[in-house]
């Protein structure tokens, strides 16, 4: 006789939904909702309604975009979404409220002011110090947001939103965590001495690191020149170059990135290649640190032309 699942009560469905509690995520270690997700993705009933929501979503390539039924069939997924995002939520809240460990939070001040022996000899000024010391890393999160901000900025801008960076999200996360605790002059009320402060220094400061960053990474480029840049007839010259060859190579074995980047299509070179041109290139292949790169059509164009391309002398104005 198959086993049913026990019925749950009215008061048990209330007591499993999030609305009627207050909580705090950050009362509870991180480590902690790690593990609530892993038994949830790993529980056979949630996964079925996952498979459910991505068999819809996999239906709907079949339908007119526009039409009726696309419309109904977004609107289902949509649904499904929401229920799966409710069952995550309530899981999270239900580990929050019912976890065996716990944090304390503790202000900054009340940590230097109750957490600190300071009958010990010279504890006194070690507090000056790292206080001090403090107010250099505030100070310096500040601009260094500012910083990453502009940077992310002209990444977006540069690579045409086309290549996401993930880079700088743990930075973000410091940072918003060092404003949390030890207070950002940057974020807080434009009105408040702190934010006044900030104004008043920030600007001559950055000047001041602008021009001693530019000697740096003057020095540093020559140490690390920035990678060449070559156009698509540079692309087609450094073959030719390479392989000893001006009228077997040219603009059909040029390729692009989504962003508009170019580079030889290692497919197509490889065709045209005879005996003696894949013994030039093996001569050479070992000195080569390859691209890491998942797709490996890209990853061996990639590495071609770099390859190629590191032999390739750059004719000068009057050639």
């Amino acid at each position: 006789m198959a086993k049913t699942k026990p019925t749950l009560t009215r008061e048990q469905v209330v007591r499993n939904q999030p609305t009627v509690y207050t909580f705090n995520f950050k009362d509870v270690p991180v480590s902690k909702y790690a593990e609530t997700l892993d038994v949830l993705f790993h529980n056979p009933d949630y996964n079925d309604a996952v498979d459910k929501r991505n068999r819809l979503v996999k239906s709907s390539d079949r339908l007119r975009p526009g039409s009726s039924e696309m419309a109904n069939i977004v609107r289902t997924i949509q649904q499904h979404d929401r229920k799966l995002a409710d069952i995550m939520y309530a899981a999270i809240v239900q580990t929050n409220l019912h976890s065996d460990v716990s944090n304390d939070f503790l202000t900054f001040d009340t940590l230097l002011k109750y957490y600190v022996d300071y009958r010990k000899a010279g504890m006194r000024e070690r507090v000056s110090r790292m206080a001090a010391n403090l107010d250099k890393v505030t100070f310096l999160a500040d601009m260094l947001e500012s910083v990453v901000t502009d940077v992310k900025d002209d990444m977006r801008q540069v690579f045409d939103n086309v290549v996401e960076f993930r880079q700088f999200d743990a930075v973000s996360q410091v940072l918003t965590q060092l404003r949390g605790f030890f207070r950002c002059a940057r974020r807080g009320n434009s009105d408040s001495p702190e934010a006044q402060l900030y104004i008043d220094y920030s600007d001559s400061i950055n000047d001041y690191l602008e021009k001693r960053l530019k000697t740096y990474t003057d020095k540093y480029r020559k140490l690390h020149p920035a990678a060449p840049v070559y156009t698509e007839d540079d692309l087609v010259e450094g073959l030719n170059q390479f392989f000893g060859r001006n009228d077997k190579f040219d603009m059909s074995l040029i390729e692009h990135t989504d962003s508009g980047g170019c580079y030889i299509n290692f497919t197509q070179l490889s065709i045209r290649l005879d005996n003696s041109d894949i013994e030039k290139l093996s001569k050479v292949t070992e000195k080569m640190r390859s691209n890491n790169i998942a797709d490996v059509e890209l990853r061996d164009s990639f590495n071609a032309t770099d390859l190629i391309m590191r032999h390739y002398k750059r004719p000068k104005p009057n050639e």
